[in-house]
């Protein structure tokens, strides 16, 4: 297998690239900016980087993996990007990785408006379908149920946009690689008869844990950027519930807030840190005593999976992305009841042998989705697209 990889920004810090690699199937790695670790420019990054201007660069650095694998867009497409980012890339492919290619493996349809340059070689086309496609609808419903929180809604002409983005891929993609379940549901909407052509594929994490952690009782986590999408609104509805019962359970909420969400969120139970290092989020996976995630679109969220792999029981929805096991690795509740999520907070930390047994299970269930486990899944799945597998 030969597999042209076309991805845009740093989704899984291009784990992806570095799992073909690996397996000998990476033909090339097209994105938009990137470094390889240990190259002059990773250096001057770096360099930049102790100035305090590098932060949102430092994720653009590939490892593993040799620049002579990596096409990156030219200055001018990376202006034009920044410039118009509601328009596509245009790419410039190598005559010899379309000859060579014999599957392209996209980011959610990036060069998908060259599809039949693409494919004109025989090669098969597969969509990373990393996010619900009807996740900009349900921002849309929740900004219109919860306006104080003052997010700006999609456009009428960005949500067709990404309508036809969406419809786009789900025909003409050979193959879907959908996170969960919850996505592959999401796809049929759109066209039933694409469930054929998805493959459950499940993401994995890098973040692992040596020891278990050491909870902190009734100190619930939230993690993530605290958007409508992700449920904050529902967790805090559900802390105003938890405090007329128990005013000693404390939610802490990690995550950047608008200034809008903040002052929703505030109340004498919870406590909001903002934007938190790498360093800080291990410091309070290991601190918390369950992981609230009340997600009401995702792909597979990776806070879910970091969480399980520190030990930590989870409460989280169905679309939070993550098919963990329901009342043993933690309790799936439903989108948009913060009765539900109230009660299923209330009943893990309110029974201690029953949140130990939950936390064992959720550090024994992360095992099928560490870094490994995930490669193998990912390459595995990719070769039955494959010409030649």
């Amino acid at each position: 297998m030969r597999a042209l990889l076309i991805q845009p920004g740093a989704r899984h810090g291009y784990a992806l690239a570095r799992f073909l690699h690996e397996a000998g199937a990476l033909q090339r790695l097209y994105t938009d900016f990137a470094v390889s670790e240990g190259s002059p420019e990773h250096f001057l990054l770096k360099a930049v980087a102790r100035l305090d201007r590098g932060r949102v660069f430092s994720r653009r650095v590939v490892s593993g993996l040799p620049s002579s694998l990596m096409r990156r867009l030219p200055l001018a497409a990376l202006i034009a990007k920044k410039r118009s980012p509601e328009n596509p890339e245009r790419w410039k492919f190598l005559a010899r990785d379309l000859r060579e290619a014999d599957v392209v493996y996209s980011q959610y349809f990036a060069g998908g408006p060259q599809i039949d340059e693409l494919t004109a070689q025989g090669a098969r086309f597969v969509s990373d379908v990393f996010i619900m496609p009807s996740a900009h609808r349900i921002v849309n419903r929740e900004i219109a149920k919860f306006p104080d929180w003052r997010e700006t809604p999609f456009s009428p002409e960005a949500a067709a946009m990404l309508d036809a983005v969406s419809m786009a891929m789900i025909e003409r993609s050979d193959g879907l690689f959908c996170p969960s379940q919850s996505v592959i549901d999401d796809v049929a909407t759109y066209l039933p008869s694409a469930r054929a052509k998805c493959r459950l594929v499940r993401y994995g994490s890098s973040l692992g844990f040596p020891q278990p952690n050491q909870p902190v009782a009734k100190r619930v986590l939230f993690a993530g950027s605290v958007q409508l999408r992700k449920g904050p609104q529902y967790l805090a509805l559900a802390a105003a519930r938890i405090a007329r019962i128990d005013p000693s359970i404390q939610f802490v909420v990690a995550g950047s807030a608008s200034a809008g969400a903040a002052a929703q969120l505030r109340a004498p139970n919870i406590e909001l840190l903002g934007h938190v290092s790498r360093e800080r989020m291990r410091a309070e996976y290991m601190r918390a005593d369950i992981l609230a995630f009340p997600s009401l679109a995702e792909g597979s969220a990776g806070v879910v999976l970091e969480a399980m792999s520190a030990g930590l029981p989870v409460v989280a929805t169905r679309e939070a992305g993550v098919d963990f096991r329901d009342g043993e690795s933690g309790i799936m509740v439903p989108p948009a009841d913060d009765e539900a999520l109230a009660e299923a907070i209330l009943a893990v930390v309110g029974d201690r042998p029953r949140r130990d047994a939950m936390a064992r299970s959720a550090r024994a269930e992360f095992l099928a989705y560490d870094e490994r486990a995930w490669g193998a899944a990912f390459v595995g799945a990719l070769r039955e697209f494959a010409a030649d597998g």
